[in-house]
């Protein structure tokens, strides 16, 4: 288990990358950090390496205080974006290279090494360096060093950005079925939702050095808690729409829709709904988002439908086979939404 407490990262200059945070991770679970850019979430995993010392604040892990504690006895693994493989070492070397610095004997450490190797599909790659491996390749031999020394955790600084498109998808199997047969828990840093929807047990969405939302994949694109996340996750964003409130409905974007209870009418209030929640009619409805078809993106097995007005973009996804023309009139009909007031979104 990992906890955080009131961890704070203050920089030279007073920019403050980590501000108050507070998490548990479990025993076991493969727990991602997702967020923009510069909004903390690699400074945080440094941190718990041992990498960045904290300005403040506390980090336990199973229940030891390792705040203090140098990299080397904090019992994790850290594979970077650039993988950090030693170039002048063969395969065998650069997977052994952490038992030969907890100095075990040499015929140990390349036994473990070619176990660890057999188990990532390595074996044949021993005796070659860094220059003769793939990109895949050269992330394996990063993961098997991770492995070898048995850690208690893993740290995970987007180690699949390297690779292109088709081995990235492969890798990302690979590393969900790798980190369910070890059971060993796993902070994963990426800025690719789709990743960490794909991988993590759980999500904390970060911005400017804070936590805005912490849940399952499914809590995070079903229900996300502010329309920063909303408008983050997701791989068509979700469509946020100004909304004002009077004489007992709701208007947006040219829609008349029903008002939930507990609002004023100056309250302001964004009416969310993902393209993949709504259905497209080319009959007028009043409860429904009106536009011209002005473009169609293919996504394979469906189309995303953007409709245009005096009012908004909206998008929309449509099933293979029933995208309407270009130009043509439509309306976008809402099956499930979220309101969010002042940006956080309403309960219920």
């Amino acid at each position: 288990m990992i906890a955080l407490h009131g961890l704070t990262k203050v920089f030279p200059g007073g920019v403050r990358a980590l501000d108050g945070i507070d998490l548990t991770i479990a025993d076991g679970e493969f727990f991602a950090l997702l967020g923009p850019s510069g909004c903390g979430k690699t400074t945080l995993l440094r941190t718990i390496a041992g990498l960045e010392q904290p300005t403040s604040g506390r980090i336990g892990i199973d229940e030891v205080d390792v705040t203090a504690l140098p990299p080397g006895r904090r019992d994790v693994a850290m594979v970077f974006q650039d993988y950090a493989i030693f170039p002048h070492m063969d395969v065998t070397a650069n997977i052994a290279y952490p038992l030969r610095i907890k100095k075990v004997p040499r015929a140990r450490r390349e036994a473990r090494a070619a176990e660890v190797a057999a188990r990532l599909s390595l074996s044949e790659l021993l005796r070659r360096r860094p220059a003769e491996l793939s990109g895949g390749q050269q992330q394996r031999v990063a993961l098997a060093r991770a492995i070898a020394c048995h850690p208690a955790a893993f740290l995970f600084d987007e180690p699949l950005s390297n690779l292109d498109a088709r081995l990235r998808l492969e890798a990302r199997t690979f590393l969900k079925r790798l980190q369910r047969d070890l059971a060993v828990t796993t902070v994963f840093v990426t800025h690719d939702q789709a990743e960490a929807l794909a991988l993590a047990d759980r999500i904390a969405v970060m911005s400017a050095g804070r936590m805005v939302q912490v849940g399952t994949p499914a809590e995070i694109f079903q229900r996300p808690a502010t329309t920063f996340v909303a408008s983050f996750i997701g791989s068509t964003p979700m469509n946020l729409l100004p909304a004002r409130l009077d004489d007992g409905v709701m208007h947006a974007a040219g829609a008349l829709l029903p008002r939930p209870g507990g609002l004023a009418d100056d309250d302001e209030v964004v009416y969310g709904v993902r393209p993949e929640y709504m259905d497209l009619s080319l009959e007028e409805r009043r409860d429904a988002f009106p536009g011209a078809v002005s473009v169609l993106e293919n996504l394979g097995t469906s189309t995303l439908v953007t409709l245009e007005s005096e009012h908004a973009l909206i998008q929309l996804v449509v099933p293979e086979g029933e995208e309407p023309p270009l130009g043509a009139a439509a309306w976008a009909v809402p099956r499930r939404a979220l309101i969010y007031r002042n940006g956080d979104l309403l309960p219920g």
